[in-house]
């Protein structure tokens, strides 16, 4: 799991970083081992520990180094693309389950931050918006979907005048409100996580890539880079766009490891803030390569976009996403940006997330596509009850087809390639 980026996020200059297990410095056993300690793994290292069992988490660098730590920090329900592509997969007496499966996310974030008092900016509501006509069809159809699996959270905002009270911007000319998605600081959330399972009793090392995972036989052996190696009876692999060429070959060309790049300005006045986003709501936009952005706790304008296909650490982040920004909040063009950052998702080709068996006694997930920070709660209540033989919703899941990206050594450039089609539609507007 690597750990190139372009800089620290403004997340890890906001923290201490905690202290749990440090680098593993032996040859160890354990009941379950879990490989990665971003928002999956850690969601499911507590649901095991919630149950009584014992778990070890291995993590490259510190929690949340990955794009758990990194990410925008908004919270937004739903699959990550239409349930209607879901449902072509699953049995129809399951289907209304894998619905509230799927928005059941911000929920458990809202009682995980009750149960264990995490302190994590979290803020509820959440504006969809449209840049034109096209988008207003697309929203009108997503509240339809949405209303009639009883879902009643959401708002028409159909002009100008009633978009104006959630975010002040001319780029927009509608949208759709949520009053059940939201946003948060996502590394404090992701902390509060960790330390919670950590005081559960989940053995949490850090600093310990592992380099080597081999399943044969049902026999789980994992080597860490400095030679150790774990012995697990049951494995969840949780590596996401970071396991790279240490993930099992099948896993590998699932997914699309892609960049997407972050910033945040000075703080913003009590005057600006109501002329921009006076909802305090999270804001995104339609577009298949999307802007999105909220203002913390801090008042400063946490603004992303800027998605790479190249898997390389984008040159001129602060450069590209001031140019985004200004075609939002042109008022804003004055403000200093404090920090701009990167990090990595993992996207599969039909945009729904990757669950799957390595071998009887290893499972995975990878490949939220941008719906990272909800899903991963609900993903790792499912990998955790599937690990110990509760597996109704995860042997759905696994139905889901998902073909190989296409190209081998020249996936990224046709990955790229594929993308500047969809930002050519979103010009055009078609």
């Amino acid at each position: 799991m690597s750990n190139t980026h372009i800089s620290k996020s403004i997340y890890q200059l906001d923290i201490t970083p905690p202290q749990f297990l440090g680098s593993l410095d032996q040859n160890i056993q354990c009941d379950i081992g879990i490989i990665g300690g971003g928002l999956t793994g850690i969601s499911t290292a507590l649901s095991l520990v919630e149950k009584g069992y014992q778990v070890s988490l291995f993590e490259a660098g510190n929690i949340g180094d990955g794009g758990s730590g990194r990410n925008g920090g908004q919270i937004c329900q739903g699959w990550s693309t239409s349930f209607n592509k879901l449902c072509k997969y699953i049995d129809p007496d399951c289907q209304q389950d894998m619905w509230q499966a799927g928005i059941e996310g911000p929920s458990l974030i809202k009682d995980r931050i009750d149960k264990y008092k995490i302190e994590c900016d979290a803020h509820w509501g959440y504006v969809h918006t449209a840049i034109h006509k096209g988008h207003m069809r697309e929203l009108d159809e997503y509240q339809q979907e949405f209303e009639s699996h009883g879902y009643d959270l959401l708002t028409s905002l159909a002009d100008k005048s009633s978009l104006f009270n959630y975010i002040c911007s001319d780029a927009y000319i509608g949208g759709l409100y949520d009053a059940g998605s939201g946003h948060l600081h996502p590394l404090k959330y992701l902390i509060g996580l960790a330390k919670a399972a950590s005081k559960l009793g989940a053995h949490i090392y850090t600093n310990s890539p592992i380099t080597e995972i081999n399943v044969a036989n049902n026999n789980n052996k994992l080597i860490s880079d400095n030679g150790h190696t774990i012995s697990a009876e049951r494995l969840i692999i949780c590596g996401n766009a970071y396991l790279g060429a240490v993930a099992p070959r099948n896993l590998r060309s699932r997914i699309a490891p892609v960049t997407s790049s972050v910033m945040a300005t000075d703080p913003l006045s009590d005057n600006e803030i109501a002329q921009t986003i006076p909802s305090n709501a999270a804001i995104a936009d339609g577009n298949t390569a999307l802007n999105y952005f909220r203002i913390d706790s801090q008042k400063r304008l946490i603004f992303g976009g800027r998605a790479s296909y190249l898997n390389t650490d984008p040159l001129n982040v602060e450069t590209d996403l001031r140019k985004r920004m200004k075609a939002v909040f042109p008022d804003l063009m004055h403000k200093k940006i404090q920090q701009a950052w990167s990090g990595r998702i993992g996207i599969t080709a039909n945009r729904l997330p990757d669950f799957g068996r390595v071998s009887d006694t290893a499972i995975y997930v990878q490949g939220y596509s941008g719906h990272g920070v909800a899903f991963s709660g609900v993903a790792g209540s499912i990998l955790g009850d599937a690990i110990i033989d509760k597996q109704d919703r995860f042997n759905q899941l696994i139905k889901i087809s998902h073909i190989p990206f296409p190209g081998g050594p020249f996936r990224a450039p046709i990955l790229a390639i594929g993308m500047g089609w969809y930002k050519m539609k979103d010009y055009l507007q078609i």
